[in-house]
């Protein structure tokens, strides 16, 4: 019998904490923190005391009357935190029944509702008057469907639970949202790129089907979060489950919205480059790629603020910090910021464009693109060079591109066996080439007979085509070429090259040997005259065999409609 009383003893002193959590909590409204526990202990799962719970809230004040609403309202109030996942830290609660001196006394449950405050009544601490009458549209906002005529009406094995606090029509629902949201973002990515671009075409506009296509990807994606984040509530899950949702809903909503702005940049940069390429400037396909490279950056800095004060980071403190950093940082960037101005200083001084052919610190190629950091060039191996705008900005260019004339100097030997006659007619002839050519500039080109070479008398040919790109110099190169070959075949006069000739003389008899003729000292002195001032021999000037053909005059009568073709 001892021992059947000591074993009761025993069971009571176990079991007694047990019953007493199944038994209604102690109401006690003296302190804001006891307030709230009273509330919410007395509505947790399996241990619902609706009718304590409901013991700290301002009914009279509020005008609710009746047990059973007051009881509803308290347990749509909860509802209403675990949703929005609004988790009460009682610890961060005063424990006191003195009211602060900030915000009128009153104190915010949580800051994620801070419609929902406690203010004194008397000595009791309770839920204010003010926040009891805006629990119906807070309840009505959280949750647009009321599912509680539905989850009556589910079967008992819908009500299993398979996870902590999650029955399987929780889980089932979740799967179900999940799946919906997907296609709600599938379709519309799809409808939203094919109405954008039927609407950019009926503006007479061209864009990129696949950029258009991943700008509204992103879109589909803020829809899809928009849609998870309504779908959500209605499950009904806790307050720490919806609290992590809503943080990776509120994530993902604001960092899509950020990447369609985003997305919007490379749309409108197509457009424009589109639009740049139809014009002759080139300053407006070198602006493009900067305006978009600028635009992103912003939209990249501005949506990072966005998404940090969504998810109700201290912004303001978090610069004020990183502005400690401003010296090191600015150290640190300083090739950065070179780069930058030397970006600035390129599109003001303007020393070439994009597609222009230079050469810059040793480096030939094709400019391809005007960075913010860098300019790249595409060599004639087909590597790409990006060379710091700080660089280029100091360097010295030299831009072929910008040449209106394009300069072509070559040396023609003709053999020493030339007569005078056929080398005036010679050089005659290929002024009357050039002359004939109309991609060769006519008012500066020198066609001279200019030296006695070694092994060649030497013709200086020296002029400029009139042409827009490299292919089209060498194509007019070469039919001046040609037709120099077809001038020295009429002419019957040949193009040296280096020799060496080898003179053997025998040794014959005395008798046998020609004697070489000798002009007398009067037949030297006659010829010295002659071609002295107004000697008969002398001319002055060059006998032109069809005239000069010097450049700046005018084409001969003789010039036929043959000067009009390629030469």
């Amino acid at each position: 019998m001892p021992h059947t009383r000591a074993a009761g003893l025993l069971l009571a002193l176990v079991l007694g904490p047990l019953v007493a959590r199944a038994s209604a909590q102690d109401v006690d409204c003296s302190t804001p923190r006891r307030a709230v526990a009273t509330w919410l202990d007395n509505l947790q799962e399996g241990q619902e005391h609706p009718g304590a719970a409901a013991s700290c809230f301002a009914w009279r004040a509020a005008g609710v009357r009746g047990a059973e609403l007051r009881e509803r309202r308290a347990r749509q109030l909860k509802r209403i935190f675990d949703a929005r996942g609004a988790y009460v830290d009682l610890e961060a609660l005063p424990d006191t029944a003195a009211p602060p001196e900030e915000n009128d006394g009153r104190i915010v449950i949580a800051q994620r509702l801070p419609e929902i405050v406690l203010a004194k009544a008397g000595s009791e601490w309770k839920v204010s008057g003010e926040s009891v009458r805006a629990i119906p549209g807070l309840y009505a906002d959280a949750f647009d469907e009321d599912v509680e005529a539905l989850l009556d009406a589910l079967p008992d094995w819908a009500k299993v639970a398979v996870l902590p606090g999650v029955e399987l029509w929780q889980l089932l629902g979740l799967l179900l949202a999940l799946a919906l949201g997907w296609m709600i973002r599938a379709l519309l990515a799809a409808l939203v790129a094919n109405y954008v671009g039927g609407l950019i075409q009926r503006a007479g506009l061209a864009v990129d089907v696949g950029i258009l296509a991943t700008a509204a990807k992103p879109f589909g994606t803020l829809v899809f979060a928009l849609f998870v984040g309504w779908a959500l509530p209605l499950l009904r899950f806790g307050v720490r489950f919806n609290q992590v949702v809503d943080i990776a809903v509120q994530l993902l909503a604001t960092s899509m919205a950020v990447l369609v702005v985003y997305r919007l940049v490379d749309v409108g940069s197509d457009i424009f480059a589109r639009r740049a390429a139809e014009t002759e400037t080139k300053l407006d396909d070198q602006l493009v790629p900067l305006v978009r490279k600028t635009t992103k950056v912003f939209v990249f800095v501005v949506g990072l603020i966005f998404v940090l004060q969504n998810l109700e980071v201290d912004v303001a403190s978090l610069l004020a910090g990183a502005s400690l950093g401003g010296l090191a940082f600015t150290l640190a960037a300083q090739d950065t910021v070179a780069n930058l101005f030397g970006s600035l200083s390129i599109f003001a001084d303007q020393p070439f464009q994009v597609g222009d052919w230079v050469v810059i610190d040793g480096n030939e190629g094709i400019v391809e693109e005007v960075g913010m950091r860098s300019t790249r060039i595409r060599t004639f191996y087909n590597s790409v060079i990006s060379l710091p705008n700080r660089t280029v900005a100091n360097a010295a260019v030299d831009n072929y591109g910008r040449r209106e004339y394009r300069r072509c100097m070559v040396t023609l030997g003709l053999t020493y066996d030339t007569t005078p006659e056929q080398m005036q007619a010679f050089v005659e002839g290929i002024r009357a080439i050039l002359k004939a050519n109309p991609h060769v500039r006519q008012d500066a080109y020198e066609v001279h007979f200019r030296n006695f070479g070694d092994s060649a008398l030497e013709v200086l040919l020296y002029f400029f085509f009139r042409v827009e790109s490299w292919t089209a110099e060498l194509r007019e190169r070469q039919n001046v070429f040609l037709e120099i070959i077809r001038l020295a075949e009429r002419l019957k006069v040949r193009f040296a090259y280096p020799t060496q000739t080898l003179h053997v003389e025998s040794v014959a008899p005395p008798g046998d040997v020609p004697e070489f003729p000798r002009p007398s000292r009067e037949e030297r002195a006659e010829a010295v005259r002659g071609f002295g001032p107004g000697g008969a021999l002398a001319t002055v000037s060059t006998p032109w065999v069809a005239g000069g053909l010097w450049p700046g005059e005018p084409a001969p009568d003789w010039a036929d409609e043959a000067g009009d073709g390629e030469g």
